[in-house]
Formats: structure tokens, sequence, C-alpha cells
């Protein structure tokens, strides 16, 4: 056998104990997933979630609405903060510099006069242009409505500016074309109720709303989106929340809740420097990151951050989540856009692991720093890599004789079964979670019926064959504009909810 021989033997065994360990950690993930959806559905059993009747000593809290060119959901989405069971709350809108009308679409809605709002910039932000707070009536529970408009920085800096503003003890990460569930924040609330003195952020499940109907900032109706490529992310969405995200909440490991709505605590947000932007400044974000640094994957970064500025203090904070739906964004339906996103998001994680290298494979550092971070090494920022090299490898294996077509075939169907497999378990348990976010009677809509089901199961299934090669060519791009230094968001454009309507 000569060396090129050798070689190829070499990667396709690297390969073949890749795919062994990766798919037996996430069938743990899927058991550690499967027994909390359990105990969730019992527990709401035996007893009832949280209503705002019972809640009246829960402390307030500030939704954060970063908003760059949203003229066409803001206003939906401001609608259906203004609906939300909580006693007391406060919405932060910050626009972001943008170059559409988003700013005078809300003045318009809700009518921003500008006013004295008191800002503290214990953050350092862009340039602060004008501060207003709205004249419309407001919910007896809904306590102000404020939008901060400034200079462009992105959209980490947008929440900067908006934690400077907030006066809640719990303030929101989320996106301005966020949908919630009425009781979305009296259910996350409820976990840091039960763990007060540990509880440093609460994450939930993201569904997306693309088909379903929407009213007046609400989901009335939950259907599968019309276009194969939402279907795709539905599919996906399903798998990464309801499988490895709930899992790792489970170990205490999770290391991102999603920008589309997640909790934190202001005051440790602030301590350790508040969401990672070139413009930001002090000595915790210095000495982790670097003076100047910056990144598009924001929700991680801080995540990451906060385990670490406690963890170097010698204390523990859990972050925790649901695996139920409490939050609607919509996904991108051109596949362009939807490349761009997945490169961002590829480009971001690396931007973290580099950022906190210093913590990997630490023992001081706990389970984030043995387990956490090395899993999202190996298994989320390698996996494109490997499976590029997987697609380049297996002809060179039958080129040499090392393999023959049948045994290749074979193991290509294998790999792709238990693909299957982890995506048909984590879709029948997001389904079933459902019943938990969304009441029994609205679970009758919630992708409940068997055509639904099916769909997203063989949406599961045919993804395998272009849709996840066209997002690995997109990953690999995105670690070449890291590899460059690039820091560019890629934006794309939202169709809005305003023209979703029952039929």
């Amino acid at each position: 056998m000569d060396i090129a021989a050798r070689v190829v033997l070499v990667m396709d065994g690297l390969v073949v104990t890749y795919l062994v360990v990766f798919f037996a950690i996430n069938f743990w993930f899927v058991a550690l997933s499967a027994n909390r959806v359990r105990r969730l559905l019992f527990r709401d059993q035996i007893r009832p979630p949280m209503t705002d009747a019972h809640s009246a000593f829960l402390p307030p809290l500030t939704l954060l609405v970063p908003a760059y060119n949203e003229e066409v959901t803001c206003i939906e989405s401001v609608k259906s903060l203004l609906r939300l069971d909580y006693p007391s709350y406060e919405v932060i809108i910050c626009n972001d510099g943008s170059k559409d009308r988003t700013v005078e679409v809300l003045r318009a809605a809700f009518g921003f006069e500008r006013t004295d709002v008191n800002y503290d910039p214990v953050l350092a932000t862009a340039p602060v242009r004008g501060l207003y707070q709205a004249t419309c009536a407001l919910p007896a529970n809904v306590k102000r409505l404020v939008l901060i408009d400034k200079a462009n920085g992105g959209k980490a800096d947008a929440l900067n500016a908006a934690i400077n503003a907030a006066e809640g003890v719990f303030v929101s990460s989320m996106d301005a074309d966020s949908v919630l569930e009425p009781d979305a924040l009296l259910r996350a609330m409820q976990v840091v109720a039960d763990d007060p003195s540990h509880t440093i952020a609460v994450g939930t499940q993201v569904g997306l709303s693309n088909g379903s109907v929407i009213e007046n900032g609400e989901v009335k109706e939950l259907r599968l989106p019309p276009t194969w490529i939402a279907r795709f992310q539905v599919a996906e969405y399903m798998r990464s929340f309801t499988q490895g995200r709930t899992a790792l909440a489970r170990l205490n490991s999770i290391l991102i809740l999603s920008g589309v709505f997640a909790l934190m605590r202001r005051d440790l947000v602030i301590s350790a420097g508040g969401f990672l932007t070139k413009h930001v400044r002090g000595r915790v974000v210095e000495e982790y990151c670097g003076a100047g640094a910056h990144t598009v994957c924001e929700d991680m970064e801080v995540v990451v951050r906060l385990h670490r500025y406690l963890l170097d203090r010698g204390r523990v904070g859990v972050v925790n989540f649901l695996p139920h739906p409490a939050a609607w964004t919509e996904a991108p339906e051109v596949y362009r856009d939807l490349g761009k996103q997945r490169g961002r998001w590829y480009r971001g994680l690396l931007e973290v692991l580099w950022y906190h290298r210093a913590m990997m494979f630490r023992p001081r550092y706990r389970r984030i720093g043995m387990f956490s971070l090395p899993y999202q090494l190996i298994f989320e920022a390698a996996a494109p890599i490997v499976e590029a090299l997987g697609y380049v490898m297996v002809p060179f294996t039958l080129a040499f004789g090392l393999l023959s077509p049948l045994h290749a075939l074979t193991f290509l169907v294998l790999a792709t079964a238990l693909n299957v497999f982890l995506t048909t378990a984590s879709v029948v348990l997001s389904v079933k979670t459902q019943r938990i976010g969304l009441g029994k009677d609205r679970a009758l809509f919630a992708y409940g019926k068997a055509r639904d089901t099916l769909t997203l199961l063989f949406s599961g299934f045919v993804a395998n064959f272009g849709y996840r090669q066209y997002l690995v060519w997109w990953q690999l791009k995105g670690l070449r504009d890291f590899l460059k230094g690039r820091k560019d968001w890629d934006k794309f454009a939202r169709k809005g909810f305003a023209g979703t309507v029952a039929k």
C-alpha cells in the first residue's frame, strides 16, 4: 500500500471515529431531552403554570428591542410586547441608525415624543441622537414604552444603549421582528422563581412564524410554511432547540440563548461588560476579549462571558432553558439570504471560541471548560470541515480500492439514517412540547395534525440531499471570512407579519 492510500485510509478512520462519537453524544442528548420534556409535562399537570394573578412579587423586567431597518415588522412586534401577561415591565426600543423609516413608523404608531428619559451611559455606545417616550395609552402593567434613536453600531450596541435606559432587574435580548407568546415572561420568570439565587439567564425555544396566522401581534394559528426552504428550517430549529439546547441546559452547559428572546440579570450583564461591541470599554471585556473586540454572535458571547466572569470569582450561575416555544421569528425564504445568515452564525461561533479559548480544557471552568466549549469546538465548529472532508474522501477511497461501492453506499445510508432518526426524535419531542407552551386548545394547531408531522419528518429526510450541503458551503465561506477578519452583519430583508391573515 503506497503512502497516498495510507493517508486516505487514516483520514477515513478519523472521519468514521468522529461520526461514531458525534452520534453517540447526540443520542445521549435525545435521551436527556426526552426526560426533561416528560418531567415538564408531568409538572404542568400537578402545578399549573404561573398566572399574572399569582405573580405580584415577581421583579420588574425590561424588554430590549434593537431595531435596524425594521419598518415592515416593528409595529406588529411592539404590539405583541404590549399585551404580555406580567405584573410590571417596560419596553425600550433602540433604533440602531436605520436607513429606512423605522423611527417615523414607530413615532406615528405609538405617539413617541422627545423627552428626558433617565439614561445612564454605564455601557459605552455609538452616539445617541434622541430619546422618546410613547404618549399613547398603555396597558396598566406596562410602565414605559421608550424609543432610543442612535447612530449605527450593530445589534449588540443597540442592546447596550437600551440597558443604559433600563430599570428592570432582568433585561431581555430580543429582535425587533420577535413575536412573543402572551405568557412568555411568566413562564421564563417561573424558572427564576424556582431558583432565584443561582439563575442568571433564561432562554426559550424559538419557533418559525412563516406561513402562520398572526393577528394584532399574536400567533393565532400555527401553520406549516408553504415553501420547502422554510420547512427545512422548521425541522432544523426543532432539532437544535429541542434536542441540543434542552440537553445542554439539563447539564448546566448551555452556551447560547437565542437573540430572538432571552432574559438575563441586568446587574451581571453590566458587571461583565455588556454585550460585546467595538465601543465597549472595561477591564473584564478587555481582559477576556481584547481592546476593540466585537462579534456578530453577541447572544452566545455574552452567555459565555457571564459563565467565565462568575467562575473566575468562584461563583456558579445557572443558565436555564424552556424547551417549548415562547417566541416566534421569521426565517429567510431566499436561499442566498439563508446562506448569508448561516455563514454569519458560523463566523460568530468561531469568534466566540477564539475570544474565550483560555477557558478550553481547564478544570477551573468546570463543565463549561471541560465539556461545553470543547463540544462546540469539535462538533459544531469542526463539523462542516469534517463533513466536507468526508464528501471528498469517499471518491478517493473508492479510487484506491480501499472500499467497495456497496460498502461505501451502506456507510452513507447508515449515516443518513442515524441523522434522520435524530431529526425525527427531535420533531416528535418538539410537537409534544407545544402542549406545554401553547396549552391543550392551541396545541391542536401546533403542527399536531398527522399530515403536518409527516411533512416535517419528510423535510428532515429530504434536507440531507442538497440543503445540508448548501449550508456546509456557506459555513466554509464563513470560515474564510473569519480568517480574513470580516465583521459585517449581512442582514436580510423581512417579509413582515402584517400580511399574514386567516384563509
